[in-house]
């Protein structure tokens, strides 16, 4: 229940010391029974997967609507990640998912990480197109510090039975973003800290305080990794004390738990359920009071006398008792009595000065004709609707949102469906989990990027970085359709010097981050590096490496061109824009950029419709960075004693290896 407003504290205040109080007047009523819910559905990291598929595991926007129209939510969000990931979002730049979001219809959202894919000012068009708000309070320009997106929160009046209940909502995306997107699409903006994102919670909390919202809801783009080094949603909820949820994403978990207080969820990723958060409240009716003072011209002013000590004492007593059962000392507000101390409690000096003044006024008149509401929040929960139940008969497709999604596939189909190419096996991991499987080893499909870049740029070495990896193409025909899903970021090449120790580093960094992918992987405990899209496929070189070694020892061969890696000499090397500024290879970070090339996608389309079927198949066939077992030294061939008989066998003298005339100097 919220605390007695100023103005109803000043009155009691002043009942009490001129003798009006009235118990009833001011009597707070509360109906246990009188609860009301609201009902918020939610999604998260859909990556641009817009339509309903059981056998892909996702549920879509036009189910997604039927779900709305049978729930009547007073609120729909979503956490981010939403207009990026799949051809049929990057071939017109978001804008698809953007139409759909504005036949769904969305109050708000959160920016997410690939949201700035296509530039940060793209992103503010495709809000614009949904036609919803982006809420991100915590980006910023770097150089005046001002707020990125227009709108700092979403206020939004749910009206009940003719009483209004406020639902107040603010958002937040990771500090960590700057190695999940190309530089290029912030530029010029900033995410804040840790610290500082936590700050930036706390006082958008305490801004929908003082607006007098009943609910708080923090929409964020952060998650729940367990990998010791990135921020955590729990650390919001910990640190910013009032919010009632926080609808999360960016880790494609499955979240429903309770942090000091704060309902924290998250429905996974890629539209495989959509949530629903119930939060019911409690209906606090108070009788609200105001003062009618007399005209000035009728004041009479009383004559003073003294008053004995007794007298006062017995009125001081009847004060303390009428007070009690009405108030609790820290409800007492200070601003009634004038000042308040330091612990909180009211300045009694100040009240008793206020009842002599008031034997020299006009007593007021006291109004208690109107009410006061407010709302406390009793309970919360989150339930998810997922692909298994979302079928036809329970959960059928929006008519008005599946006729747009058609009309959309029809004027991209022209382009996606041009064939570009043939694979006679599958490109792509053991599983049919790319993610996974791209982060862990080497992939056919990570040599034919990866040899695609050297081909259309010339460099001796090319790499791809896991994380630019997003869809795997099954045998038979490849499609246009099918290389923007492998590669939708729209990144392009550029070439760099770098030297031969610097390749060596960059193996070793590659195989150390593999390692503790697999680690993560194993302990399947969300522990994820966040630099785990940071392995690499290789082109262009071959190395061998040894587990058993220590890190940043275990590559003992690497060759390119058939000749060993010459730790001294300047190799070029093909990439993408986002990798060439990876801190995870500062020696490639490091190196000037020689040249730019076409976009990734276009370059692998190039390569399979040009660099001809036998250089294919050596590349998805023939693996470039293996591990094996590194050779035991051997120790330098030590001279036979004088009249020993040497044998040839002799790995000691290495007779079968040098002969007698080098043992001998001859």
């Amino acid at each position: 229940m919220k605390k007695i407003n100023k103005v109803l504290g000043l009155v009691l205040v002043l009942m009490m010391v001129t003798g009006c109080f009235g118990t009833t007047a001011f009597a707070a009523t509360v109906n246990d029974d009188q609860t009301i819910t609201l009902k918020i559905i939610h999604t998260n990291d859909t990556h641009s997967r817009y339509s309903y598929s059981a056998k892909n595991n996702t549920i879509g926007y036009a189910k997604l609507k039927t779900i709305i129209n049978q729930e009547s939510p007073d609120l729909v969000v979503d956490a981010g990640d939403i207009f990026h990931g799949q051809s049929f979002a990057t071939i017109e730049t978001g804008g698809s998912i953007a139409e759909l979001m504005a036949a769904v219809g969305f109050d708000a959202i959160a920016p997410g990480n690939h949201d700035f894919n296509y530039g940060s000012a793209r992103l503010l068009e495709l809000g614009t197109m949904a036609n919803t708000k982006i809420l991100g309070n915590n980006v910023t320009y770097s150089e005046s510090g001002n707020p990125f997106f227009s709108d700092d929160y979403l206020i939004k009046d749910i009206v009940v039975d003719g009483e209004v209940i406020r639902i107040g909502v603010f958002g937040l995306i990771s500090p960590d973003i700057y190695s999940d997107t190309a530089p290029a699409n912030v530029a010029g903006l900033t995410f804040g800290t840790r610290e500082s994102v936590l700050a930036t919670a706390q006082q958008s909390v305490a801004a929908l305080e003082a607006q007098d919202c009943d609910v708080i809801v923090a929409l964020t783009h952060i998650g729940d990794s367990d990998n010791g080094t990135l921020m955590r949603s729990d650390v919001i909820a910990q640190g910013a004390p009032g919010i009632d949820v926080i609808i999360d994403g960016h880790t494609h978990d499955v979240e429903n738990r309770e942090v000091n207080g704060t309902l924290i969820v998250q429905t996974g990723c890629y539209s495989s359920a959509v949530g629903a958060v119930e939060i019911t409240l409690k209906k606090v009716v108070a009788l609200a009071a105001r003062l009618e003072a007399p005209e000035a011209e009728n004041w009479e002013v009383a004559p003073t006398e003294a008053i004995p000590a007794e007298e006062t004492a017995a009125d001081e007593a009847i004060t303390a008792e009428l007070l009690e059962p009405e108030m609790t000392e820290e409800e007492i507000p200070a601003e009634a009595g004038g000042d308040e101390n330091v612990s909180g409690e009211t300045d009694v000096e100040a009240i008793q000065a206020l009842g002599e003044k008031s034997a020299i006024e006009p007593t007021p008149e006291i109004q208690t004709d109107a009410t006061e509401v407010s709302y406390t929040v009793v309970s919360k929960t989150e339930t998810l609707t997922t692909v298994a139940q979302a079928t036809d008969e329970l959960i059928p497709a929006d008519p008005t949102v599946a006729a747009l999604t058609a009309a959309i596939e029809a004027r991209e189909d022209p382009i996606k469906k041009q064939v570009v190419g043939n694979t006679p096996v599958k490109l792509g991991g053991a599983t049919e989990d790319i993610w996974q499987d791209v982060r862990l080893g080497e992939l056919n499909l990570g040599r034919a990027l990866s040899d695609s870049y050297r081909f259309v740029t010339g460099a001796e070495i090319a790499v791809e970085n896991a994380g630019g990896i997003r869809a795997q193409i099954p045998a038979g025909e490849i499609t246009k359709g099918q290389v923007i899903d492998v590669l939708p970021f729209g990144n392009y090449l550029v070439t760099k010097q770098v030297t031969g120790a610097d390749i060596k580093k960059m193996l070793e960094t590659s195989i150390e981050i593999g390692v503790n992918n697999q680690i993560a992987k194993d302990k399947n405990d969300n522990s994820w590096p966040g630099n785990s899209g940071s392995y690499l496929q290789w082109s262009g070189i071959t190395a061998t490496y040894d587990l058993t070694r220590p890190a940043g020892q275990r590559v003992y061969s690497a060759k390119v061109g058939g000749v060993d890696l010459d730790p001294n000499r300047t190799y070029t090397i093909a990439c993408n824009n986002y990798l060439a500024t990876s801190s995870d290879y500062p020696g490639l970070q490091a190196a000037a950029i020689i040249n730019e090339y076409s976009a990734c996608d276009e370059a692998f389309i190039n390569y399979l419709q040009t660099a001809g079927s036998d250089r294919f198949m050596a590349a998805i066939n023939t693996p470039n960075v293996t591990a094996g077992t590194a050779p035991q030294p051997v120790p330098n061939p030590q001279p036979g004693q004088p009249g020993q008989k040497q044998s040839a066998n002799n790995p000691r003298t290495g007779y079968g290896q040098w002969g007698w005339g080098l043992v001998l100097g001859r």
